[in-house]
């Protein structure tokens, strides 16, 4: 389960920080604290958005956090398989490629989905299936930098919505918080140099 960090007031970035600002009367006020990386790349405020429902193919594995924190990790070739099982069926996507964080356990396995948008009505195989992305509210963020940067940036993003009183749609259950759509979307693949990404975490907030 990802920890809530501190945010003063508005600030979610460096960039955009409350340095050399008077401190307000209520910063007595106990709250946790966590340090706050600089960040190298950008990214946006956070806003809230409704999406309609999605079709997607996508591919299941339980995984660790070191099986999907890099760009060459397990996670990103099962990604990879989803994909080439479009190209292989001449499939077409309909958005970006996708993370899906179904229960997550930062400290042990948690259960995750890879995937693509597709078209209504798209079949999948044995070990892809077809699913659909929940309609909803989102709070959504795009970041422009290297993929590694995206921990920290969701960490940042639930400071945010915790500040604001916003509650995510999710289950605490005995293997980890079940989220109804946690998502992180890809605008880039391998043949980009990875500083230069661009990122969307999305995630669905309780109706």
């Amino acid at each position: 389960m990802v920890k809530p960090m501190t945010v003063p007031g508005d600030t979610i970035a460096s960039a955009e920080s409350s340095a050399g600002q008077p401190e307000p009367e209520h910063a007595d006020v106990e709250r946790p604290v966590t340090d706050i990386p600089a960040l190298e790349g950008s990214m946006s405020l956070p806003r809230i958005q409704h999406f309609p429902e999605q079709p997607v193919l996508v591919r299941h594995a339980d995984l660790s956090m070191a099986e999907i924190a890099s760009i060459d990790s397990k996670g990103s070739a099962i990604l990879q398989d989803v994909l080439s099982y479009l190209d292989a069926n001449g499939i077409e996507e309909r958005g970006a490629a996708f993370f899906r964080y179904d229960v997550v356990d930062m400290d042990g396995v948690m259960s995750m989905s890879f995937g693509a948008q597709v078209a209504e009505g798209t079949l999948g195989s044995d070990d892809i299936r077809a699913e659909i992305l929940p309609a909803g509210r989102y709070v959504t963020l795009n970041h422009h930098g290297h993929p590694d940067e995206l921990y920290d940036v969701t960490v940042m993003l639930m400071a945010w919505a915790e500040v604001r009183g916003l509650r995510w749609d999710v289950e605490e259950t005995p293997a980890g918080d079940r989220f109804a759509a946690r998502l992180e979307f890809y605008h880039n693949g391998p043949e980009d140099p990875p500083e230069q990404w661009t990122s969307e975490i999305r995630i669905r907030l309780r109706d």
